[in-house]
């Protein structure tokens, strides 16, 4: 008999993070324990500070949409998104390239902070897939496999990268671009892709 060792996917500990930090934002020290019950409690007083199982934030993003509704989660999960796209460019862009970056014409330097996240995509999509276009319309995409047992909660997912995507592309590149979510997964697309307007 052969073992065979399953891969598990991993993502960085921000999406946890920021997804607490968020919700500490938008309640009350006292609401959180109830609507954190069972597991995922846990976070209020430790959080993770090492890569995770992606399949931790999806749990947690679980748990959210059945405790608030999507609607309500997604939201908190943009926020998330924000948080987390303000935490790496504070800390993972160094500030000589972030002036560089908002010295250089919006397409450039779009074209060199897509590649640079193309690099380290892997600590943010776990299992799925980042893909960018550059020309006319550019825009950034994740895709899931089929398989994916976050299908219930991809609509809230997207909403997470919508945030992230956004904050990180105006603090970085321009104020004035916007993010417009052309084909998502929760709604049969094969991958959530957003339209970056310049």
């Amino acid at each position: 008999m052969v073992a065979t060792t399953m891969h598990v996917a991993r993502i960085g500990p921000n999406a946890i993070i920021q997804t607490i930090a968020a919700l500490r934002e938008s309640y009350a020290p006292e609401e959180l324990p109830a609507l954190l019950a069972g597991d995922a409690a846990g976070y209020l007083s430790e959080l993770p500070h090492a890569m995770i199982p992606e399949s931790d934030f999806h749990d947690l993003v679980r748990l959210l949409v059945a405790r608030m509704g999507g609607e309500r989660a997604g939201e908190i999960l943009y926020r998330s998104g924000e948080r987390t796209a303000d935490y790496v460019r504070a800390n993972r862009i160094p500030a000589p390239i972030r002036t560089v970056l908002g010295l250089l014409p919006a397409p450039i330097s779009l074209r060199l902070l897509l590649l640079a996240i193309s690099k380290h995509a892997w600590t943010f999509v776990g299992s799925g897939v980042f893909r960018f276009g550059l020309g006319r319309a550019p825009s950034v995409s994740i895709g899931r496999p089929d398989d994916q047992r976050a299908a219930d909660i991809s609509g809230a997912l997207c909403r997470y990268y919508s945030g992230a995507f956004t904050q990180m592309l105006r603090r970085v590149v321009s104020q004035r671009i916007d993010l417009r979510e052309t084909a998502c997964q929760s709604h049969g697309g094969d991958a959530c892709v957003y339209q970056i307007v310049l």
